[in-house]
């Protein structure tokens, strides 16, 4: 799709930095080109809904009991989209690139020390967001920002380090067999999501215009997204609100910079 006018006002390309894909000025023919390319745009979805907490974050009052659980709700959502994806990477992936890739062993052990490097911090996240939804503890904006600080930068470091790692498979020459493994990480993914959270936030954080349109990202079925949208958001359907793009792939002004937005952030 072909690139269109920015969003009205702030949007979810800050405060974290999206990441150039290596596509970007090179053939996406190349499978491990490709591989890594599809890599980074499934790190900067995470990248933009996590923008659009931060920035959303602080404009909600404690009191604000609908905006602060919607927010909170989509919070979990990012949650188990991350986790989800770094856990088929470490029992999938990353094993399966050393083992069957001539040349890969040892290549990306380092990715997998840097999930333990944000782990514990986006544990703690996790924990305040589910126990605020529970009722257990109240929303806090400064709370919510400090804790996103203590795993960011570890979490913006992998993000950003993965991308060069796979990069590295193309020196072993086996293309063919870098783009089968990850064709088949692509269907366990599948296979292992919780569609209700994991659907929804991907969708709404994937920019389809994103270097000018050149990736095929998500690639799907085109009736998906109207399922997506109309049945399986339901369950978390006040959470939606703060999506950077709608569910075709296109960006939107977010929540905070709408008439919509700014009449419901200023309710006390």
């Amino acid at each position: 799709m072909s690139p269109k006018a920015k969003p009205e006002g702030v949007w979810a390309d800050q405060p974290f930095k999206l990441l150039d894909t290596p596509g970007k000025d090179k053939p996406l023919s190349n499978p491990v080109i490709y591989v890594a390319s599809h890599m980074a745009l499934v790190h900067n979805t995470f990248i933009r809904a996590l923008n659009s907490i931060y920035l959303h974050a602080p404009l909600i009052a404690t009191s604000n009991k609908i905006l602060s659980r919607d927010l909170l709700s989509y919070c979990q959502c990012w949650v188990a989209l991350v986790a989800l994806h770094h856990q088929t990477e470490e029992k999938f992936l990353f094993s399966a690139f050393e083992e069957r890739i001539p040349g890969a062993k040892g290549v990306l052990a380092v990715n997998v020390q840097q999930h333990e490097e944000f782990h514990d911090g986006l544990a703690a996240f996790e924990k305040y967001v589910d126990s605020a939804l529970a009722g257990k503890e109240s929303y806090d904006s400064e709370r919510l920002l400090k804790l996103i600080d203590g795993f960011s930068e570890p979490l913006m470091t992998h993000f950003n380090d993965e991308i060069s790692t796979l990069m590295r498979l193309e020196e072993t020459g086996q293309g063919k067999d870098v783009m089968k493994v990850h064709e088949e990480f692509e269907v366990i993914v599948r296979k292992d999501i919780d569609g209700s959270k994991v659907g929804p936030m991907t969708l709404l954080n994937a920019d389809k215009t994103y270097e000018g349109g050149k990736h095929p990202f998500p690639v799907m079925p085109k009736f998906v997204p109207y399922l997506i949208k109309y049945l399986v958001s339901r369950k978390y359907a006040g959470a939606w609100k703060f999506g950077s793009c709608d569910y075709w792939g296109q960006p939107v002004t977010l929540f905070m910079n709408t008439l919509e937005g700014k009449k419901a952030l200023a309710v006390a």
